[in-house]
């Protein structure tokens, strides 16, 4: 993804918003299409709120401005979604450098958070908290991870049900390849008088090579009866069998691990994310 392209297309849209060291606080207060790009050159952490008002939908793309070629970046984010509002929230890292990700969600009643993260870039150290605060909040979590060489990716996801009729739905899905590392340690957490609330969870991570290694710690807490809920981790290797018919039918050894990477990350996404989604998978990979 050009971020410099996008930010000289839209520098006069005041939907694009470049977040550096000058910004702290965001508030969105009317639906629409919002593009958030970070814009970093230090090592310190960037911490920003973002406050999106009642009674609207709104998309968030995010985007990663950096200036710097070595070394780590940090930054927390938090969001707090008032009542009756959809958010869409989509973020595709590519970075070559180390990152240090914090993001809180604070979801209203009624108000609902979709969110589609793919994480194809250097090594990262992910937190996502989801907090269901109110009657009605519900989140539709989706992380897509791709890793090679010896890249360590490890993504910790909590979501809180702490009110009665919450929903969630989590999916993380990892395509790992040569001497990388993939780790999802998950978690949904139903909280005493909750009732109603429903917390579903699928982790999988599929390796094409003998020597990556996934680790799953999946966790479902729950205080309530009165509830429903299921978690599921998958993790196993691509068969030779597969490999070596489409290497047959003339497909060579990038293009076979697009096709599966793209197959297995792309479950869940939404038709108008595809093609962008798909592109940045595709160019990540004929890059090894």
């Amino acid at each position: 993804m050009q971020v410099d392209k996008i930010i000289q297309d839209n520098k006069h849209d005041p939907n694009y918003i470049i977040i550096d060291e000058n910004i702290n606080s965001i508030d969105i207060t009317k639906s629409g299409k919002y593009h958030f790009i970070y814009n970093y050159n230090k090592e310190e952490t960037k911490k920003v709120s973002i406050n999106i008002s009642k009674n609207i939908e709104v998309t968030i793309y995010e985007y990663h401005d950096i200036h710097k070629i070595e070394g780590k970046t940090f930054f927390k984010i938090n969001y707090d979604i008032l009542e009756n509002t959809n958010v869409n929230y989509i973020s595709v890292n590519n970075n070559l450098l180390e990152m240090h990700k914090k993001i809180n969600f604070d979801i209203s009643s009624k108000s609902n958070l979709k969110t589609y993260s793919l994480e194809i870039g250097s090594n990262s150290t992910n937190e996502y908290n989801i907090n269901l605060n109110e009657e009605g909040s519900s989140v539709n979590f989706n992380l897509m991870v791709y890793a090679d060489r010896d890249i360590l990716k490890k993504y910790l996801v909590s979501i809180n049900h702490l009110k009665p009729y919450t929903h969630s739905v989590m999916n993380n899905h990892g395509v790992i390849n040569n001497q990388s590392n993939c780790i999802f340690d998950v978690k949904s957490f139903i909280k005493k008088a909750s009732i109603k609330s429903e917390a579903y969870q699928s982790s999988k991570v599929l390796t094409l090579s003998d020597n990556c290694n996934a680790k799953i710690n999946p966790q479902l807490l729950i205080e309530e009866h009165d509830v429903m809920g299921s978690h599921a981790a998958t993790y196993g290797r691509i068969s030779d069998e597969v490999m070596y018919y489409m290497q047959s039918r003339g497909i060579n050894k990038i293009f076979a691990n697009q096709l599966i990477a793209v197959g297995n990350l792309l479950k869940n996404a939404p038709e108008d994310l595809l093609e962008i989604l798909t592109r940045e998978i595709e160019k990540r990979i004929s890059h090894e």
